[in-house]
């Protein structure tokens, strides 16, 4: 008998081994092959469903805005929603099958969106049914009681909205909130005060027993950005660049003013009706220096475009517009501009801030030694961070019905929030 040399018996357990291999391959890829198209497809369809979850949150909020109308017709409703989802959905690849109804719940309290769309499978159907029907709902009621007149809008800071060193926040008939879930999302010290109508906090408060009235609640729902659908204006040209006003009464036309716009040394400027474009610099008013508009809004852009009354007996007096892009919005702080701009409120007399005060990626400080706002018919303060310190007193009327102004949807009274 010949005997089998090692090198044979290696190569013929290779073979073995390869043919094997590639026997247990040809088994399992099929399972593998699977196993990866269900995880795609099972990925895509959690994208798609979240888009669809959006646009159906979107459409609700802004439909139940329109219950705020009293002749609102289902119509009405229905259309709004289908326009808002639609145009959240224009950039998905299933836009063109989604299906929107919406219907009026609650004897005209709140809006619930149903959206449907088919979701492709990018597997072809091969592995998986080549489409699914997905369907979300989203209710959004209008909320009752106290109309909204604060929200610190970031969601995680640590005092959210402060007050210390004798500050107050009044703001007796309506709701102030914040919408950070820190466990300090409202912090108040050193003999601060908040007073509302409501006080509430997605997160927990500091010093609650002492500085707050009523009791705050915690753990709230937080209230996404109601101003989040406005558009700001085109900014076009410069109008003005680096302007400085020192002496004399002046009065001033609606432009883009580069540089931003400074009003000082005893100036007194009055401002024309229009949008006033702040872009690249600061509106400042300071050196007992006067600043008064009706029928006016500005809007912050670009590179360190903010806010800033100096302390000292400077004047301001500005009411919002009643009309256009702008209407309600005194204050409007273009969404693009980098985070965490400081907007400061320190004259002591600044009395008339009449509209809304929306600086979503800012902070609104406010400080000094006398009542601010407290002589405008309303005034509602949406930012990312609001402090208070130096003993102001932000006053927040809700005196709605005493002025031409419009409280922009979403805040004031009539406010809306989803449904958790």
């Amino acid at each position: 008998m010949t005997a089998v040399r090692p090198l044979e018996r290696l190569r013929a357990f290779a073979g073995c081994v390869r043919g094997g291999l590639a026997t247990t391959f040809a088994i399992a890829f099929p399972v593998l092959a699977f196993g990866l198209g269900i995880s795609i497809d099972y990925a895509n369809l959690l994208k798609s469903k979240a888009l669809l979850q959006q646009a159906a949150d979107s459409a609700a909020l802004a439909s139940a805005r329109e219950l705020r109308v009293g002749s609102t017709s289902d119509t009405v409703i229905a259309n709004v929603a289908s326009n808002v989802a639609l145009a959240g959905l224009s950039a998905a690849p299933f836009a063109g099958t989604a299906v929107v109804s919406a219907s009026i719940l609650g004897a005209g309290s709140a809006v619930r969106v149903t959206l449907g769309a088919d979701i492709k499978s990018l597997m072809g159907g091969l592995l998986v049914p080549e489409t699914k029907h997905v369907t979300v709902n989203a209710t959004a009621r209008m909320m009752g009681g106290a109309p909204i007149c604060v929200i610190a809008l970031d969601p995680s800071a640590n005092k959210a909205l402060n007050l210390d060193k004798n500050a107050r926040l009044t703001g007796v008939n309506c709701a102030v909130y914040s919408d950070s879930t820190h466990t300090n999302g409202i912090g108040t010290k050193d003999s601060a005060i908040v007073t509302a109508a409501l006080i509430c906090s997605s997160g927990g408060v500091q010093n609650s027993s002492n500085g707050m009235t009523p009791a705050p609640q915690t753990d709230c729902p937080a209230i996404p950005d109601p101003l989040a659908a406005r558009s700001g204006p085109t900014v076009g040209g410069c109008n003005q660049t680096g302007l400085v006003i020192s002496s004399g009464t002046q009065s001033l036309n609606p432009g883009v003013y580069c540089g931003g716009l400074r009003v000082t040394g005893g100036a007194v400027v009055n401002l024309n009706p229009g949008t006033f474009i702040i872009k690249d610099g600061q509106l400042t008013v300071d050196n007992n220096s006067t600043l008064t508009g009706t029928d006016v809004g500005f809007y912050f852009t670009g590179a360190g475009a903010s806010l800033n009354f100096a302390g000292g007996a400077n004047t301001i007096s500005l009411s919002a517009p009643v009309s256009g892009l702008l209407a309600g919005l005194l204050f409007f702080e273009d969404r693009s501009v980098a985070a965490g701009q400081t907007h400061v409120i320190l004259s002591d007399n600044a009395r008339t801030l009449l509209g809304t005060i929306y600086l979503p990626r800012g902070k609104l400080r406010v400080a000094g030694n006398t009542p601010v706002a407290d002589q405008s018919a309303y005034t509602v303060v949406v930012a990312d961070m609001i402090e208070l310190s130096e003993g102001p007193n932000l006053v927040l009327n809700s005196n709605y019905g005493s002025t031409n102004v419009p409280v922009p949807a979403g805040v004031g009274p009539g406010a809306v929030a989803l449904q958790q």
